[in-house]
């Protein structure tokens, strides 16, 4: 006896959209719009990402580090040293990595993504200032420091 065709049917598309959320999440970043990009993600990096670093970590290729100023002629504040803690350390070389992974080769400025800018926001609410705080981004692979600029949204 063959199943209903409703269920048949409900099979397929099941299928379908499965197959369309790994392409998604498989193809380059560039041929994907944002929104299908993100549920594809959230899909399959639930059950079908291995993250290999669990066992053995690469070690990023460059030193990172983002730096603060509060006022200007204050001087350059590591991210890192704003709280005296290991989260608060953590949270900044994650926003720093990010920032990399935010840069394009020869810009002199990187331009921050909404979460970016949203992090960097609430890490230095404590901050004491005279006016909008200034971010820079320093690699080891390059030689001058690189600003930030973070995106209005208020």
């Amino acid at each position: 006896m063959r199943p209903p065709a409703f269920a048949r049917a409900a099979v397929w598309l099941m299928l379908a959209v499965h197959v369309l959320l790994l392409l998604c999440y498989t193809l380059p970043q560039e041929w994907v719009p944002t929104r299908q990009r993100f549920w594809s993600q959230a899909y399959a990096r639930l059950v079908f990402h291995q993250d290999w670093r669990l066992f053995a970590p690469d070690p990023p290729a460059c030193t990172c580090a983002i730096e603060v100023r509060p006022e200007a002629d204050s001087a350059w504040l590591p991210l890192s040293d704003v709280h005296d803690h290991f989260i608060w350390r953590r949270m900044a070389a994650n926003a720093c990595r990010f920032t990399e992974a935010s840069f394009t080769e020869g810009d002199t400025i990187v331009r921050a993504p909404f979460a970016l800018t949203a992090s960097l926001e609430r890490m230095t609410e404590d901050l004491p200032r005279k006016g909008p705080l200034l971010f820079r981004w320093r690699s080891g692979c390059l030689q001058e420091p690189v600003g930030i600029a973070l995106q209005p949204h208020r």
